[in-house]
């Protein structure tokens, strides 16, 4: 990820009222704005940056998180698609479809 920090956003982002990577927090784990959520990428030397996931994971002792930070946020898209955005790269050529149409996650 690009200096360290990446954002998810609604792909339909022309009417969003803060575009990445404006208002960008580096001192937060997960900041919100409306249409998208923005991370700081993380790494050790034995962990990926940082993820996105549902679900819950495990330690092999299954009693510590894997992950040292965790945070939930709600995230609503009017398209149904979010587009992956770094700070170096810019908007990522694919999206991640959510849905046919937009919603509430």
């Amino acid at each position: 990820m690009g200096y360290n920090a990446f954002g998810l956003q609604e792909s339909d982002d022309a009417d969003l009222p803060v575009p990445f990577p404006d208002d960008f927090d580096y001192d937060t784990f997960l900041s919100t704005h409306p249409g998208r959520w923005t991370s700081p990428a993380v790494a050790t030397p034995t962990l990926p940056p940082s993820r996105s996931k549902c679900g819950t994971a495990r330690r092999p002792n299954k009693t510590q998180p894997i992950w040292d930070e965790q945070a939930e946020a709600d995230f609503e898209s009017t398209s149904g698609q979010v587009a992956v955005w770094s700070m170096s790269l810019g908007r990522a050529d694919d999206v991640i479809t959510l849905a046919d149409s937009g919603g509430a996650w």
